[in-house]
């Protein structure tokens, strides 16, 4: 898939591409057409239930970020337990995701430090929720595997597969 018309992008920083080094080398060519697939437009909070969980892990942190930093302008349903999984410190945007879970009520920040907190997962998310499980929407993006393990915990756990929306990032 290209472009249409053709971008063409500066090479990238030398850090900052995620944990992608085999293509980090193919996509840094100058001059070379880049596409990305996603956002495809059903990851949304306001298709899910009042209470909601988010979930993100690494660079998965972006539809999250934009959420948090348009929370005036659109508000989550109900309350917002967001989980922000990443290894070692600091988490980008970390400070800025507390910040503005301190000033809104709605939400809660939770970090998590996979080597200092173990990794993430559906248990320790579902025993920090009040709410009953049939009731929670939990929305994920992340890395591959960690959406899956989390996926097949959160449907064991109650969580109905409708209410376990999740985006996808693919380099194309």
């Amino acid at each position: 898939h290209h472009l249409s018309p053709p971008h063409h992008f500066p090479s990238p920083p030398a850090q900052g591409w995620g944990d992608y080094p085999s293509r980090r080398r193919h996509l840094s060519d100058p001059g070379r057409p880049v596409g990305t697939g996603g956002p495809h437009g059903r990851f949304d909070h306001a298709r899910g239930t009042p209470d909601q969980v988010w979930i993100a892990g690494g660079v998965g942190v972006a539809p999250f970020l934009s959420w948090m930093r348009a929370i005036e302008e659109h508000p989550p349903p109900g309350h917002v337990d967001l989980y922000y999984a990443f290894t070692g410190r600091p988490a980008p945007f970390a400070d800025e995701l507390t910040a503005i879970g301190a000033a809104n009520e709605a939400v809660q920040v939770h970090l998590i430090d996979s080597a200092v907190d173990g990794r993430l997962t559906a248990a320790r998310i579902l025993a920090g929720s009040s709410i009953d499980s049939t009731r929670l929407s939990v929305f994920l993006c992340g890395p591959e595997t960690m959406l899956q393990d989390l996926q097949r915990g959160l449907r064991e756990g109650g969580i109905l597969s409708r209410h376990i929306p999740r985006e996808y990032f693919d380099w194309r």
